[in-house]
């Protein structure tokens, strides 16, 4: 029992040493609020980049993010702050297209008969992805020298544009058409983490990584028009949307 006292005692000093450590670090290099303008690629991710599954994947190819960004740090190591986000994405024109034809003609309710056309035959219009997150939360953070690292938990609103999706068809017995209708607003998260340096004149460089996660919620809708009979296949349908943002950016601390 006795032994065991000068073994606590230096686990207790050792941890006492590295407290005071990163304390005084802290203080010396203490976190200076910034406000903060950032770009780089968005590159989609899980569902949002599947191209197999016609309503719940995006068919979404990388693009490119813009984002305003602020921390204030009422303490050492800890910040709270915000961003504004704006992305816009590429999205797979000739996967989507292909795999809604294929839809169309071997789904067993719509009433179409024959081959299906070629994607040549068909009049297909489509667009981008585009989205606007809100969001808010903390970051711990670590300073050494003029470096800063830090990670970050953020929560908030996302607005996702689900991209123009317009086909248009004659089958010979009537109009096939095809359209989709956005935007939705969801709640989303992010984590990333970033590194500063900070430079003499109250400026500086960061370079920072982001994973988003929302969701968009969509209207699809399906028709055929013909002498015989008409068809309707409306459905609201949601897609995950995920995305790597990996960006650089310019601040300035206050």
């Amino acid at each position: 029992m006795q032994g065991t006292v000068p073994i606590t005692f230096k686990i207790m000093r050792k941890l006492s040493i590295i407290f005071l450590f990163f304390l005084i670090t802290g203080i010396t290099y203490s976190q200076k609020s910034y406000l903060g303008f950032n770009l780089g690629s968005s590159i989609s991710k899980g569902d949002f980049a599947g191209t197999e599954y016609l309503f719940t994947d995006g068919y979404a190819l990388p693009g490119f993010t813009v984002q305003f960004d602020g921390m204030y740090y009422p303490i050492s190591f800890v910040g709270v702050g915000g961003i504004i986000g704006f992305g816009s994405l590429y999205g797979d024109r000739d996967n989507y297209l292909q795999n809604l034809i294929d839809y169309s003609y071997t789904e067993s309710e719509i009433p179409l008969f024959g081959s299906a056309p070629e994607r040549s035959e068909v009049d297909f219009e489509s667009g981008f992805w585009n989205y606007v997150n809100l969001m808010v939360g903390p970051e711990l953070s670590v300073p050494f020298g003029r470096f800063q690292f830090g990670v970050k938990g953020m929560g908030g609103m996302a607005l996702s544009f689900y991209p123009k999706r317009e086909m248009s068809y004659n089958t010979g017995i009537g109009q096939l058409k095809a359209s989709v209708k956005g935007p939705g607003l969801s709640l989303g998260y992010l984590y990333g983490a970033s590194l500063i340096y900070r430079g003499r004149s109250g400026t500086g460089i960061k370079l920072t990584a982001d994973y988003t996660h929302s969701t968009a919620p969509y209207d699809f809708e399906l028709t055929l028009d013909s002498d015989f009979e008409s068809f309707s296949d409306i459905r609201e349908e949601t897609v995950n949307v995920e995305h790597l943002n990996l960006m650089i950016g310019i601040f300035y601390l206050f």
